[in-house]
């Protein structure tokens, strides 16, 4: 069954709301075996861009992606930061094999996305609540997000 990827009434005037699912969509598109990760998400996950003062929430189930504007009921994960970091999430590196976040041999690009995310966790600039209860979800997101793998 194809992905279903929507927006909720409202989002299509959120800018980044329409930008990310149509993010979703281009991968999917782009490199089908990435269906079976969006099809394994059931979570909720906001999304807040701190320096644009824009946010938005992922509704995932049963094979569907629902973009809300803003912060919609309880989130299961947040995710808070800059536009910046958030957007460079889509370019973190994945491994072939699991597809885990770690940069090849002479990337030195996905290295530095890598190294620049980790410093914006480290320095309190970007933060994700919940991931510890939901780290399944947060690795199918990833590597749905990712214009990787």
């Amino acid at each position: 069954m194809k992905p279903v990827i929507e927006l909720a009434p409202g989002a299509e005037n959120n800018g980044f709301a329409t930008m990310l699912a149509d993010l979703v969509r281009q991968n999917l598109d782009a490199k089908p075996h990435k269906v079976r990760d969006f099809d394994a998400l059931s979570a909720s996950i906001a999304i807040v861009a701190e320096d644009a003062e824009v946010a938005l929430t992922l509704a995932f189930g049963n094979g569907r992606l629902l973009v809300h504007d803003g912060i919609f009921e309880v989130p299961d994960v947040t995710v808070r930061g800059s536009s910046d970091i958030i957007m460079a999430l889509s370019n973190v590196p994945l491994t072939t094999l699991l597809a885990l976040p770690v940069p090849r041999r002479g990337d030195r690009d996905g290295a530095e996305t890598l190294r620049t995310v980790m410093a914006a966790m480290r320095d309190g600039s970007f933060k994700v609540y919940g991931m510890a209860l939901h780290i399944g979800a947060m690795m199918h997101l990833t590597r749905v997000m990712s214009v990787n793998g």
